[in-house]
């Protein structure tokens, strides 16, 4: 009768779950289409590094980073367990093909007697965190995440009462099976390989005598089977869901340059950015699918930290929701190949709200704090699309910033005739006398524009003509290249900018770009190949490095007042391209100066708070990113700050002056310092 009972549990419950699967994957298919099969070896290698290598996880907070890793391997381990005490119902001795004990079964008995130990800590820990010490990244950063902390916290210690359900079953099965099958030839075979079982065995359950032995390992059976097919139905219904839809997930991850945005095809579009459930792609929706609400993303976010509106895990778990609630109308759509949008419109009063998408500065923290590969940025931008272009709702400080890029190729929206001011008296050469010149020097809208960001323009200019480089710069001529624009949702205007810039750049035959702002970097060399523009783009340290390991610059003076340097990392630089390292090996070649880190630097390194467009968005002063960031850095007790960004040069000097800090901390660019040390004399100081 057993089999037979247990035979209908299995059928019902995979049943159950095989369906809720089948309408999760039509749900996929009901979505928009979006490219993801190219280039399989990375896809597969990004798998083995992040799903399987638990990465983000051994790298990130700990202990719950390897408390993850040991779950996750036990369960790949114990996934054949599993099946094992599923067909032990029909026999005592049954054994996957290949893993009886005389073969490569004793090894794994010995890995799973092991894992399922580790994997009952690894839960206790999980336990404690849940309850005890209670992280705040569990328990949510805003009221709305609050919330959804005291909604889902049941079903964090669940799952991990399930977790430690299957465990001990599996140990209390097999120290009984040692007992009361103790001279059967198989058993005793399994018992050298069983360690732990035969301690559970000797010291548990032996005590208690043959027949409870029998009983407990028959129930521990039961209570195993039973946890794990309810486990089974739980996970598509819960943010366990991951664990099913994670390496998809990271195998469908975007392959394309992280600084590059989706490039929207103007003319054949009939509506712009996204407004509505069904319009995100079906990667997107995966995404949402996946997310384990970690809190990850919120507590690396500088708009959450700051105390604005957004919180990226709660942004994506509305979205979830409401993709959920609306699933039937999508795939009817799909079926039935309905016109029309599905539900309500998303952004706005009715789910995310206007000020949670404008909160968002673009830096990728969340992204990078994220286990399981979850893109954030290009659905606010998609969102922010939809408001900008459909419905023209944006800050009303940005207008200017709109006018400005639209008249005067500038957010500044000053006079283009100004662009070259900065160079008056420095001969510097223009390329349009010039087009031999190796490199095309783009100043960039903050270095001809800003007065203390011309300092910067100005220093690097004396560096590359001692060292005898081949440059010369556009002048009045040099247009934005849009980026503000893009990231404000203002497609359109973006799209425009480009292909004036790439005019220009094909006139004179540009073949390599140097900037001096991540921004303008960015963009020349992930965004501008989504139109036909392909340059070499090289930014200011990395030339500055080349020419001092060349011989053509030397380092040999000591800048006063540096003895004690921290160095923020550009959002643009870093995260987005992964540029650490350049900007530091110059400062440790500058004599007498020491580079301090700060707490959160490289890959955790936090936002200035400029990005995304909010260097031309009003700030409240209580919910400045800048003043966190100069907080951070004032730990250090620098005699500087140096950046290699316009922006974060504007944001965090603004920081300093909020801390009273100016007067004794000097916010310097990498190439002030350089100068300073390749002259006689004080670096520049701070405006």
């Amino acid at each position: 009768m057993t089999p037979l009972i247990f035979a209908v549990v299995v059928v019902v419950a995979l049943g159950y779950f095989s369906r809720t699967v089948y309408y999760r994957v039509r749900l996929l298919l009901a979505a928009r289409p979006v490219g993801r099969m190219d280039h399989p070896a990375q896809r597969i290698k990004a798998v083995l590094l992040y799903a399987f290598g638990q990465k983000k996880f051994v790298v990130g907070e700990q202990p719950a980073g390897w408390m993850h890793f040991f779950i996750f391997w036990g369960f790949l381990v114990l996934g054949l367990q599993i099946v094992t005490m599923f067909g032990r119902v029909f026999s005592p001795h049954f054994f996957i093909p290949g893993l009886s004990p005389s073969g490569l079964g004793g090894p794994f008995l010995l890995v799973r007697d092991i894992m399922e130990v580790v994997v009952i800590v690894a839960v206790l820990v999980g336990l404690y965190r849940w309850e005890i010490s209670h992280p705040r990244r569990l328990q949510g950063f805003q009221p709305a995440e609050s919330r959804l902390a005291a909604q889902s916290h049941w079903e964090g210690p669940l799952i991990l009462l399930f977790i430690f359900a299957i465990m001990a079953g599996g140990l209390l099965y097999d120290g009984g099976r040692l007992l009361y099958l103790a001279g059967d030839r198989w058993v005793e075979a399994e018992r050298r390989w069983e360690p732990v079982s035969a301690m559970v065995s000797t010291y548990v359950l032996a005590p208690l005598g043959v027949r409870w032995a029998r009983v407990i390992s028959e129930g521990a059976w039961w209570v195993h089977n039973l946890v794990v097919l309810v486990f089974l139905n739980l996970l598509p219904r819960s943010k366990h869901f991951h664990i099913v839809t994670s390496i998809p997930n990271v195998f469908f991850r975007k392959l394309e340059p992280a600084g590059a945005l989706s490039k929207m095809e103007l003319e054949s579009s009939e509506t712009f950015g996204t407004s509505h459930i069904d319009q995100f792609t079906w990667k997107q929706d995966l995404d949402m699918f996946s997310c384990t609400e970690c809190g990850r993303c919120t507590s690396h976010c500088p708009a959450t930290m700051s105390g604005k509106a957004l919180a990226p895990r709660q942004l994506l778990l509305d979205l979830r929701d409401y993709l959920y609630e609306n699933q039937r109308g999508m795939i009817e759509k799909k079926r039935a190949a309905k016109e029309g949008p599905v539900g309500e419109n998303i952004v706005g009063e009715r789910l995310i709200h206007d000020e949670v998408l404008w909160a968002c500065t673009t830096c990728r923290a969340c992204e990078e704090a994220c286990p399981v590969l979850i893109e954030y940025v290009d659905k606010i931008v998609d969102m922010r699309r939809h408001l900008v272009q459909d419905e023209a709702r944006f800050p009303p400080e940005i207008i200017r910033t709109f006018n400005g890029m639209e008249t005067h190729s500038n957010p500044w929206g000053l006079g283009s005739h100004k662009r070259a001011d900065w160079a008056e008296g420095l001969d510097v050469p223009l390329i349009s006398q010039h087009p031999e010149a190796e490199y095309l020097y783009f100043v960039g809208c903050a270095g001809a524009f800003d007065d203390r960001n011309k300092k910067v323009t100005v220093a690097f200019t004396r560096i590359l003509k001692m060292a005898g480089v081949s440059f010369a710069i556009l002048g009045t001529e040099e247009p934005c290249n849009g980026e503000t624009a893009r990231r404000l949702g203002n497609e359109y205007l973006f799209q425009n900018m480009v292909e004036h810039a790439i005019g220009i750049f094909d006139k004179y035959g540009v073949k390599k770009i140097l900037v001096n702002c991540p921004h303008c970097f960015n963009t020349f060399k992930n965004e501008y190949p989504q139109f036909g523009g392909h340059y070499e783009v090289i930014h200011a340290a990395e030339l500055i490095s080349q020419l001092i390991e060349k011989g053509k610059l030397k380092l040999g003076q000591e800048p006063s007042k540096l003895q004690r340097v921290t160095y923020h990392d550009s959002c643009y630089y870093g995260r987005y391209n992964e540029i650490y390292a350049s900007p530091r090996e110059i400062l440790a070649q500058v004599p007498g100066t020491s580079l301090q880190e700060m707490e959160q630097h490289k890959h955790t390194g936090m936002c200035c708070g400029g990005g995304g467009g909010w260097m031309w968005m009003e700030e409240p002063q209580d919910k400045r990113v800048s003043h966190l960031r100069v907080d951070q850095a004032l730990e250090t007790h620098p005699d500087a700050v140096a950046v290699s960004c316009p922006f974060c040069m504007i944001m965090l000097s603004d920081g300093l002056k909020a801390r009273n800090a100016e007067e004794t901390v000097q916010m310097l660019d990498v190439v002030e310092i350089v100068e300073g040390a390749l002259s006689q004399g004080e670096p520049p100081e701070s405006a």
